[in-house]
């Protein structure tokens, strides 16, 4: 038997492929495996933006596609079969679609600090978590988390500080 993991990739987010395939190989020792790298092309955007036009969109698959090919490579090598998949669409919609399509077993994907307008728009992850009628997986990404956190500590004064005297 063997499983096929879904690995969505956002090429403008390379610091989240450590920690993303550091769980995809804890998953790929387990049984055969077949991993996709797939990245979503916001399609629509092509027909909005009259300076988005095909050949833009064209030049867009074909870097991903060079992208994916490197990540797969550099992060993946010989440890499993893997594949790439570039797909035109909304980005978590398309996600959703391609792991049914391809009867995906798991879906692994990065989530980042989450902001304030994730609670109202939705981030991808949550979306995909949301839809997909398959497991997800999704990393949390600790560091930026942190560094987050750090940051916000100090531009906000402690209240002792502040506290007349």
């Amino acid at each position: 038997m063997s499983q096929t993991i879904l690995v969505p990739v956002d090429l403008t987010q390379p610091a989240v492929l450590d920690s993303v395939f550091e769980a995809v190989r804890r998953q790929i020792g387990i049984e055969p495996t077949t991993v996709v790298l797939l990245n979503v092309v916001l399609g629509h955007y092509a027909s909005e933006f009259p300076y988005l036009d095909a050949e833009y969109v064209e030049r867009y698959m074909r870097h991903a596609s060079d992208a994916l090919t490197r990540i797969g490579e550099e992060h993946l090598g010989d440890a499993c079969d893997w594949r790439i998949e570039i797909e035109l669409g909304p980005v978590a919609r398309s996600i959703v679609r391609y792991a049914d399509r391809v009867e995906a077993d798991l879906i692994i994907l990065a989530s980042h600090n989450p902001v304030v307008w994730d609670v109202f728009l939705g981030s991808t992850a949550s979306q995909v978590v949301k839809h997909a009628r398959h497991s997800v997986l999704v990393v949390r990404q600790f560091a930026e988390t942190e560094e987050a956190v750090s940051t916000q500590a100090k531009a906000e004064p402690d209240a002792a500080d502040t506290a007349p005297r």
